[in-house]
């Protein structure tokens, strides 16, 4: 039983520590293979093209920002510096990178985490609307909706409520994180596109479960469609959509960007967009493995909470068990 336990866990959390790991390879890669020298690249981004530096204070600027060395010593480094959870430190700030995140994840979590809650809620009422609907144009229209959280840009989606929300009907602020008012916003904003990704698959899951012998039998019996959907089609469309929020965290994790640019907020996204500008090569990777541990960790827990929630799946790996101890027993 032990074992079993063992082996489900640590597949999962060897899966965690590769993503993470394979993040931090590509992205260093990838910034190292960019021309030119990128203290130097972030002194001229701030000071203008014209800078001069000394040798020494060069040298010390690239030690403190863990890119002294060779490329296999930095590689090592800041590796090891990963592992001791050091992201380095801002060549823009000088300022840590790890506290950097920190400080800005709350503003980050409060608009994702309403953004997530929000679209799930609003797929799931227009897949139920979808079922229940007696006129098939009606349950075409609605299908369709989604689909347009993904098809209009989200910076579009968030001018167009500043417009009518903030200037014309004085509802919400425009920008900034003033009030506890100013999330509704920039969370609406985002969840347009969490509907639309939710909603494929819920959907794809409501069909599946149309079709299935116990909402046949259900319909025979006489049962109205809304209790239909609320006892038998919801609890067996939502088991597989379950896998889908690991992917949302994910999206919401690295999807901030133009919300926060938009409407003025201070969060991870925008510190990536400062950084680009700024050139500044480590706020950019402590981010980018930041935003892969939240999606690697999502999946995780995803992975390891979905035979919690179906029970069929309980009883396989039980069964599995069960016989995998006796043959150990026989042996």
């Amino acid at each position: 039983m032990a074992s079993g336990a063992l082996r489900r866990v640590g597949a999962p959390l060897l899966q965690f520590a590769f993503v993470v790991w394979a993040t931090y390879t590509v992205t260093f890669l990838l910034i190292r293979v960019l021309p030119g020298d990128p203290v130097l690249a972030a002194l001229s981004v701030q000071s203008g093209d014209a800078t001069t530096v000394d040798p020494e204070q060069l040298a010390a600027l690239r030690e403190e920002a863990g890119l002294s060395g060779g490329l296999l010593a930095q590689y090592l480094g800041q590796l090891g510096g990963l592992l001791r959870g050091d992201l380095g430190t801002s060549l823009a700030t000088g300022r840590p990178v790890g506290q950097m995140i920190v400080d800005v994840v709350p503003g980050t979590l409060e608009i994702a985490g309403l953004a997530l809650v929000l679209g799930v809620a609003a797929a799931v009422l227009i897949g139920f609307l979808s079922y229940i609907a007696p006129w098939r144009w009606l349950r075409d229209t609605l299908v369709q909706l989604p689909p347009l959280g993904v098809a209009v840009p989200a910076f579009v989606t968030g001018l167009v409520l500043i417009v009518v929300f903030s200037f014309t009907l004085g509802w919400f602020p425009a920008s900034g994180a003033r009030s506890a008012s100013s999330v509704v916003l920039p969370a609406v904003t985002l969840a347009f596109p969490v509907c639309a990704i939710f909603f494929q698959v819920f959907q794809a899951a409501i069909r599946e479960a149309e079709q299935s012998a116990f909402v046949f039998t259900a319909d025979v019996k006489g049962l109205s469609r809304l209790r239909v959907f609320a006892r038998h089609i919801l609890p067996n469309a939502m088991l597989p959509s379950v896998t889908s929020i690991g992917l949302l965290i994910g999206f919401l994790a690295g999807g901030t960007a133009v919300i926060e640019t938009v409407f003025s907020r201070d969060g991870v996204g925008r510190i990536v967009v400062a950084a680009v500008q700024a050139r500044d090569v480590n706020v950019i990777q402590g981010v980018i493995i930041v935003v892969a541990a939240v999606y690697a960790l999502a999946a995780l827990l995803v992975d390891l909470s979905y035979p919690l929630l179906d029970p069929r799946l309980r009883q396989a790996r039980r069964a599995k068990s069960e016989k995998t101890e006796q043959q150990e027993v026989a042996a």
